[in-house]
């Protein structure tokens, strides 16, 4: 028989009675053996699989990918959520929050107002369960849950900026390009791919072009900022550069607006400006520059955590050139070869795939002069890395695990082989080695996005 939940707070009731508690202790022994003959038949790696169990053998309603939500009288969209555990003994998210698919067909005739998005979720039930590794899904544990409202219980700011995220999606659309959309595009509310398997492919009503299923999702950073200040009750220990705001902004406005009277200008003319006493002596002085600017003490700004992005100043020489490639993180070689560039099963991504889908990087460029000692700041941008480049980063991938396997690590890839990424060094010196999946020691490295590269998306950008 089919519960009927008639207002939020029965939902919210019902939900709290399965805290600290795992599906296998709340249902019957009956529900149990019928549950496992199901993750016998679908694997324990379908995406959704538990919501779909919490649904309909705990709250004991009907699952359905319906436009209305999960609780179609009270309002309430149901969203199951994975925690696990970090170094610090903190819950932090293990991945994004997706929701409904990204209908390309009707959303470019949606605002966001009238939004099927803002219909199906503007009041989320959120059940964080504790992940661990080859568990059963019966066993995983329930540690929070907590009843969003979107448009009320976050900041206007986040509110703003989710909007925009939003708007901006499905302006992309609409100019034809959902091929080309990415999650670094946005800042909080994210397209991310969500698809059967990576040959699975829909159309766009504004292109020929075939593009990827995409859903609605907020970012594993935003997660974790909700997690941290809605579930734990803790304070943010980051700088904000929202300060005093006399008007809703999106995170580029502010940040546009707090460099523009300085573009141009010496490094000189803005410390005294800014009636600052740094000197050039500083470590990380450009860096101490641009957080002054902001108006921020440190380099933890809670919005450009929330949004993953990473503020990287740029120093191009008096021609304009760029010598500095941009780094990754460091590699394990064992782990990289066991990565997969996109499983479709479980919808994730090899490491870097992830990090060039989700990253968006703030550049603040400053320009050397010649025969003067001064910089210039010659521009501020914010980019993601654009997916008609994704392939040609696949193949550079794709050699690194074959020299990798074969052993062959003085042949993996070099600048002068892709006009895209590379492969180095990344470690403190040639003593920082790492094990092989040979059993052999090599240099710490990482993947590198070429210099020349950065310099035209630069020099491309018209903004």
């Amino acid at each position: 028989m089919t519960n009927i939940y008639q207002t939020k707070e029965q939902v919210l009731e019902k939900a709290t009675t399965i805290l600290q508690k795992s599906l296998r202790g709340v249902v019957s022994k009956e529900v149990v053996e019928t549950i496992e003959k199901q993750i016998g038949g679908y694997g324990v790696k379908r995406k959704g699989f538990l919501g779909d169990l919490i649904e309909k053998y705990f709250f004991e309603i009907n699952p359905g990918n319906i436009s209305e939500p999960d609780f179609t009288i009270a309002g309430v969209e149901l969203k199951t959520t994975p925690l696990k555990g970090n170094s610090k003994n903190k819950f932090v998210s293990k991945e994004r929050l997706v929701f409904s698919m990204i209908n390309y067909d009707t959303v470019v005739s949606e605002t966001w107002e009238l939004s099927s998005f803002l219909k199906k979720n503007k009041t989320l039930l959120l059940m964080f369960y504790l992940w661990v590794e080859n568990r059963s899904i019966l066993d995983y544990e329930f540690k929070f849950v907590h009843l969003l409202k979107l448009l009320e219980d976050i900041s206007s700011e986040d509110v703003y900026q989710i909007k925009k995220d939003w708007e901006y999606i499905v302006t992309k659309i609409k100019r034809g390009e959902a091929h080309l959309l990415s999650e670094g595009d946005t800042y909080y509310l994210g397209a991310c791919t969500k698809a059967a398997n990576s040959r699975v492919v829909r159309d766009q009503p504004m292109n020929r072009t075939p593009a990827k299923p995409r859903a609605f999702s907020f970012k594993q950073q935003y997660i974790n900022y909700l997690i941290k200040t809605k579930l734990l009750g803790e304070k943010s220990d980051t700088d904000s550069i929202f300060k005093r705001q006399r008007r809703l902004e999106t995170i580029e406005d502010v940040v546009k607006e707090k460099f523009s009277s300085y573009i141009n200008k010496t490094d000189k003319y803005i410390l005294t400006n800014l009636n600052s006493e740094l000197g050039k002596k500083a470590k990380s002085y450009k860096r101490l520059i641009v957080n002054q600017i902001l108006g921020v003490k440190s380099n933890n700004i809670e919005e450009l955590e929330k949004a993953n992005i990473t503020l990287k100043v740029i120093t191009l020489e008096p021609t304009g050139t760029l010598k500095e490639s941009i780094s990754f993180p460091a590699f394990d070689y064992k782990d990289l070869t066991n990565q997969i560039w996109y499983d479709a099963d479980d919808e994730t991504m090899a490491d870097f795939h992830l990090q060039l889908e989700t990253k968006k990087f703030l550049f603040v460029v400053f320009q050397k002069q010649i025969n003067s000692e001064d910089i210039i700041l010659k521009k501020t941008m914010f980019w993601n890395f654009p997916m008609k480049d994704i392939n040609e980063v696949e193949r550079v991938w794709q050699e690194t695990i074959n020299c990798i396997n074969d052993g062959r690590y003085e042949d993996l890839p070099k600048m002068s082989e892709s006009f895209v990424a590379h492969v180095r060094p990344h470690g403190k010196d040639s003593t920082d080695t790492i094990e092989t999946p040979q059993g052999t020691k090599e240099m710490k490295r990482c993947f590198w996005l070429n210099a020349k590269y950065i310099q035209q998306a630069i020099e491309n950008d018209r903004d």
